[in-house]
């Protein structure tokens, strides 16, 4: 029986069809996977299944973008990164894995205003994007701003209720700010 769901979550995430992105029919039946799958395993590669989708926009120019931003980040240069996420957004305003990426840089350079703006424009067009939810839950942790921290944690985690360690997080943050309130 394992076997057979590996087998399923695999084929599932093979499956991109050619326009993926955050408007995939194919999401909503991952996400319901993720919120019932037990195997630790299992929900590893529908998470990935879906970074996939996102990633992934079914037409070569703008995934060669995506894959020349990405590359950018690795190396460490953000401002080329946030260019070519720019011009991503330019070409494909729609395409909430830009505007994510292009969060992430912004993050990765201290600039948590523009970091913060990418998100909130992410998750209005993939309201699901527990990736995005989380990024924003690290800023205001970072800001101390505990409140929000929590209420993003808590969405990431509506979303992808495996994300590892984020459930004891809530509640140290929660803890955090019982005692700032005092």
């Amino acid at each position: 029986m394992r076997r057979f769901a590996l087998t399923l979550v695999l084929a599932a995430s093979l499956a991109v069809p050619a326009m993926a992105t955050q408007k995939d029919p194919a999401l909503d039946g991952l996400f319901a996977r993720l919120k019932t799958v037990s195997d630790p395993l299992q929900a590893r590669l529908l998470v990935q299944a879906i970074w996939e989708t996102w990633t992934a926009s079914g037409d070569p120019a703008l995934d060669q973008l995506m894959a020349r931003g990405l590359a950018q980040m690795q190396s460490r240069d953000l401002d080329g990164a946030v260019a070519t996420f720019t011009a991503l957004i330019e070409k494909a305003p729609d395409f909430a894995e830009a505007w994510n990426k292009r969060a992430t840089v912004h993050w990765m350079r201290g600039d948590h205003d523009a970091s913060v703006a990418d998100i909130q424009k992410t998750v209005a067009l993939e309201p699901r994007h527990f990736g995005a939810w989380s990024g924003l839950g690290m800023i205001f942790e970072e800001r101390g701003q505990y409140e929000p921290a929590i209420r993003a944690y808590e969405e990431c985690i509506k979303h992808n209720p495996h994300a590892e360690g984020l459930r004891a997080h809530i509640e140290e943050l929660k803890r955090k700010l019982a005692r700032q309130k005092t």
